[in-house]
């Protein structure tokens, strides 16, 4: 999605954004649409380079935030309800928009105290672009806080400060540092009244512990990433290979040798055992129609977020392999029919939960599933077959759900 942003004179936008904030109290159903407009008009003052916004969800997906587990998150600081919405939007108006020039700056001004932070800042951003990140991230704070796009910005926080190196405890005395300097701007007006001064005060709390929780989680997921990587780079050039050698290139799943190798395995198992194992064939609804009318890029594009879906929304543990194209298997061991059921609905459930966006392309995608459960006398082959006709009946069912195999007579 993009969005043109056409700059008036600084005067007349401050009016106009003004009256909308007035218009929000007496209309709370436009709060989100007026606050976005606001938000994007506000950031164009402080960086009219800024020519376009191009809208993606890559950390959401990276690190699981669908719409779930973002209200569970905004549950679980108090943030739920539409007057902490109303505190966002007061907490600009009154506190932030303002002071927001002082309030970087005094941001800027303690980290320049730190050594640390000051070679890390010259290794890579000038003055320049880390005041204007520090404009970016201050007013943007508190503003729809329940939406996709919030949660973006704020896992991107961790995730960059992982990759230039800013160690962990340089943002969180960033993000006291921050606390400190929005509690002392509360004006007077506020401070006279004890009941609103509490309000604001809970909600800085708050909004800043939800901030600091998604970098936090982001921080360390990628850094857990990047321990991994390090120790399989140790492994040696072989070891690399070998990951390569069973890995599909464009989704990081299984490829489709490997994943009939560990189903030969497993299968083994559970014969020998007398343990359950459960295939499920899965296939992206229409994707042959979402090629030809959006083209390969976009294509590849819904390949790669569905196979993170796919992740999310199975156990650890499944195995999952691009088996073909848009078509993926999944091996269940120690799992039942019935257990895996409940794991292939969770994940069709994923893939369609929202559409799909890449540039201007905005595709909604579903996922039809069939089961099989492993019998004493099956091979691989006998098993995947039985799987894949339960997933031709899914697609006659109308796509979109979960078929069991067909009971024997």
């Amino acid at each position: 999605m993009v969005h043109s942003l056409k700059l008036t004179s600084r005067q007349h936008t401050e009016e106009a954004n003004n009256h909308k904030l007035s218009d929000v109290s007496k209309n709370p159903h436009c709060r989100c649409r007026i606050w976005a407009e606001y938000k994007l008009t506000t950031l164009a003052q402080v960086y009219p380079a800024w020519g376009s916004v191009i809208v993606t969800w890559e950390m959401c997906e990276r690190f699981g935030f669908d719409t779930t587990a973002i209200a569970q998150r905004v549950h679980l600081v108090g943030l739920e309800g539409s007057d902490n919405l109303d505190m966002g939007l007061e907490l600009q108006r009154r506190v932030i928009v303002p002071n927001g020039k002082d309030i970087t700056e005094g941001i800027l001004e303690s980290l320049k105290n730190i050594d640390q932070f000051e070679q890390i800042a010259a290794d890579n951003l000038d003055a320049d672009r880390l005041r204007e990140f520090q404009y970016r991230y201050i007013f943007g704070l508190g503003v729809n806080f329940v939406s996709a796009a919030y949660f973006e910005d704020r896992l991107r926080v961790g995730y960059v400060h992982n990759k230039v190196g800013v160690p962990q405890s340089l943002y969180q005395a960033a993000i006291r540092t921050l606390e400190y300097l929005l509690i002392h701007h509360i004006p007077q007006s506020i401070r006279g009244d004890p009941a609103a001064f509490d309000d604001l005060l809970k909600f800085i709390l708050k909004i800043m512990a939800l901030d600091m929780s998604l970098a936090v989680e982001s921080y360390c997921m990628t850094e857990m990433c990047g321990l991994e990587d390090s120790l399989q780079n140790e492994r040696g050039k072989t070891q690399r290979l070998r990951q390569l050698a069973i890995t599909d290139w464009l989704t990081d799943l299984h490829n489709h040798a490997y994943s009939r190798h560990l189903l030969i395995q497993k299968l083994e198992y559970a014969q020998q055992y007398d343990a359950p194992l459960c295939v499920i064939m899965a296939d992206l609804d229409q994707f042959k129609k979402i090629n030809d009318e959006h083209g390969h890029l976009v294509g590849d594009h819904i390949l790669r977020i569905a196979a993170a879906r796919m992740v999310s929304g199975a156990r650890t543990g499944d195995e999952i392999g691009r088996y073909g194209g848009e078509e993926f298997l999944f091996v269940l061991q120690d799992t039942d029919i019935d257990a895996a059921s409940i794991v292939a609905e969770r994940v069709r459930s994923r893939i369609n939960s929202d559409a799909i966006q890449h540039h201007e392309a905005i595709v909604n995608v579903s996922l039809s599933l069939g089961i099989a459960q492993a019998r004493s006398n099956d091979t691989v082959d006998t098993l995947i077959e039985r799987s894949d006709a339960a997933l031709y009946d899914a697609k006659l069912a109308g796509r979109d759900c979960v078929m069991l195999e067909r009971r024997s007579p």
